[in-house]
């Protein structure tokens, strides 16, 4: 049975624990920004890593306390002289001593020191002729304080509240100076109203009450004003580091997209120089080496965007997860939000933009879901304008009540972008109007004999017209196949239109045109209206799912392991990384029960992550399987290996996709 002894201990423990809590969150103190960042708990200086920091933080916190600091010796003089009217009023017997301490003395030392902070050596001395001053004007009320005992005056111990006021706040006195200040005040007033002065015993310690109270709350008060200081200037620090790896990140991006781009244009001449030579010892049968070779580039470029897109993935990755992380840990009042969620933002784009090349280059499969047409729209628009000739006009007309329609955003932009950059280059040589009109329309019965594909419905049409040079009847009938095309050599692969065609068909939807030689043409694109409801917006402030299991993580990158480490603890979860597959098994063979889900990339080396998963599942069939990849379409002949269920993520990871797959995979029977 435990002792007494036992029951005080641990409830002394427990006591501690809770005050230390209280401590932290009242100076505004998480317990993961003490841990990030070293510094001394007792003068603030930074420590460790953190040190060489010390003298910028100390500079910066100069420049910005420099103003205030004057402000204050301002009130400071203002307040001092005006308590001269008191001084008259309530003892007229010491007014002359008491002018002579506030006018003679302090006001010379305030008016010295105000001068003294336009010279350039202020710096130097600011902390401690801040505690000059306050230990100076402080003394001053003390001899106050004394003289005034000797007529039974006790009240000019408020003066050193107004001290404590001044010093630990609008002076911005650092917390080690202004306390050394403010408990130099106490002890010399404890002497002499001790000592030199006759105070009541009641007086002395109703005064001793106030002023040491108000002097502790000034250092806790001047203890957190301080460690904020040093927090922001911690947080730009590493804000500051960010945007150095984004600047090397697309320095490093632009020198590649160069390389590929010398690359590519040296494919071009020899593919140009090829079906030159062709043509001219066979018509017919350079037609056919055209079409070959136009495929052989577009199959090229779509390699050379893969790559980058790639590279680019395992670029991203870390970004996107650090600064989700930031965005999660920083209050949504914090000055450095804005910078974070740009960071975030321009991240968010290259991703998307990842996206785009993927789907050109073949390398990943859309998914359909609710999108809103006219969003597409305004943004192909806005891209367009960019590079508009200033002769062609463009003119939209766009139904804010139109429907939700089911698709991938990206074919939509293809679609709107092909059917535009068309209407441009018929206008190129004299100019003109390209006008685009997106409605809802009910298709009838009537409507449906007359355009193939259709059925009776709500559509959603979009109308783009131009004022170009128009078609005549034989070309209309072949827009529509792939690689043909009356643009010049160079200008044009024949596929855009093509490929239009095929997306709508996809969607169940139907494409018209209508042309007139020499006054223009119109597309009508009907795609079928959505019922599933509006498209749900994820908001910032949703709470990430949780969990407590234990996860296996594996990738190759050692910054992603880092990234996905941190990014799976702050969400609760047990987590043991790994930079090689054959490691990852040997530690799971050790202890396979110890482990819920595998986290795993897909191309790694000496073996792949299915490999990987499909040996670990044949000694516990029942492990969760996720598989991070760029290269989503090569996973389907060799995900046939892994027994049960799996899930696939498309790199860059983001924290709030990842979260919820995680979460999703786990809770599968």
């Amino acid at each position: 049975m435990p002792t007494p002894d036992v029951y005080y201990q641990i409830d002394s423990q427990t006591m501690m624990n809770i005050f230390k809590n209280m401590l932290i969150n009242f100076l505004g103190l998480s317990p993961e920004s003490s841990g990030s960042m070293t510094f001394n708990k007792l003068t603030l200086s930074f420590t460790g890593y953190l040190s060489n920091y010390e003298s910028e933080f100390l500079n910066d916190y100069y420049v910005k306390a420099l103003n205030p600091f004057r402000f204050s010796l301002i009130l400071a003089m203002i307040f001092y002289g005006a308590f001269a009217l008191l001084d008259a009023a309530t003892v007229p017997e010491l007014k002359k001593i008491f002018w002579l301490i506030r006018f003679a003395v302090v006001f010379p030392v305030l008016l010295s020191v105000f001068a003294f902070t336009y010279f350039k050596t202020f710096r130097r001395y600011m902390q401690l002729l801040i505690t000059c001053i306050m230990f100076i004007t402080g003394f001053g009320i003390i001899v106050m304080i004394i003289l005034g005992a000797r007529i039974y005056n006790y009240s000019y111990y408020a003066g050193l509240i107004l001290i404590f006021i001044f010093g630990y706040t609008f002076a911005k006195a650092r917390f080690i100076y202004a306390s050394l200040a403010g408990w130099l005040i106490v002890i010399a007033y404890e002497i002499s109203a001790i000592w030199i002065s006759d105070t009541p015993f009641t007086i002395l310690i109703n005064n001793n009450f106030f002023f040491i109270s108000s002097n502790i709350i000034g250092m806790l008060i001047g203890y957190s004003l301080e460690l904020s200081s040093r927090r922001d200037f911690y947080m730009r620090k590493l804000l500051e580091l960010e945007q150095d790896k984004v600047k090397a990140v697309n320095s490093t991006l632009e020198k590649r997209v160069i390389e590929r781009t010398r690359q590519l244009t040296n494919t071009n001449l020899k593919l140009k120089k090829e079906i030159e030579v062709r043509v001219r010892s066979e018509k017919e049968r350079s037609e056919l080496e055209t079409q070959l070779f136009q495929l052989k580039k577009i199959e090229t470029i779509g390699t050379l965007a893969g790559g980058i897109a790639h590279d680019f993935n395992n670029i991203l990755t870390p970004i996107l997860g650090y600064t989700d992380m930031a965005l999660e840990e920083l209050p949504e009042e914090s000055t450095l939000r804005f910078d974070m969620e740009q960071i975030n933002n321009a991240a968010v784009r290259g991703k998307d933009l990842v996206q785009q090349i993927l789907t050109f280059s073949r390398e990943v499969n859309v998914e359909r879901k609710p999108v809103k047409l006219n969003q597409i729209v305004v943004e192909v628009i806005n891209l367009l304008k960019a590079s508009l000739p200033h002769e062609i006009e463009i003119r939209k007309s766009i139904d804010s009540g139109i429907g939700i329609i089911l698709a991938d955003p990206v074919h939509i932009h293809q679609i709107i972008m092909n059917l535009c950059t068309n209407a441009i280059h018929a206008m190129k040589n004299r100019g003109g109007i390209l006008d685009i009109k997106v409605d809802s329309v009910m298709v009838d019965q009537k409507t449906t004999k007359k355009i193939n594909n259709l059925k009776i419905g709500i559509y959603v049409r979009i109308r783009l017209s131009d004022t170009g040079h128009g078609m005549d009847r034989r070309t209309k009938e072949r827009i529509f196949e792939p690689f043909f095309t009356r643009k010049e050599v160079g200008s044009g692969s024949g596929l855009g239109l093509s490929v239009v065609h095929g997306i709508v068909s996809n969607y169940n939807g139907a494409i018209t045109v209508e042309s007139t030689p020499g006054k223009g043409t119109l597309f009508t694109v009907y795609l079928p209206y959505n019922f599933s409801g509006p498209v749900n917006e994820i908001k910032s402030s949703d709470l990430l799912p949780r969990g407590v299991e234990h996860i296996l993580f594996v990738d190759d990158e050692l910054d992603i392991t880092f990234m996905g480490k941190k990014m799976l603890e702050n969400l609760g979860y047990k987590v043991t990384t790994k930079t090689n597959s054959s490691e990852a098994f040997e530690e799971f063979k050790r202890n396979p029960g110890k482990y819920s889900l595998l986290v795993t990339d897909q191309t790694m080396p000496k073996m792949l992550g299915t490999e990987l998963a499909g040996k670990m599942r044949k000694i516990n069939p029942d492990l969760k399987v996720i598989i991070i990849t760029g290269y989503i379409d090569k996973l389907s002949d060799v995900t046939k290996s892994i027994n049960g269920s799996y899930e696939i993520i498309l790199k860059p990871i983001k924290l709030s996709e990842f979260s919820k797959v995680i979460r999703k995979v786990l809770d599968e029977n």
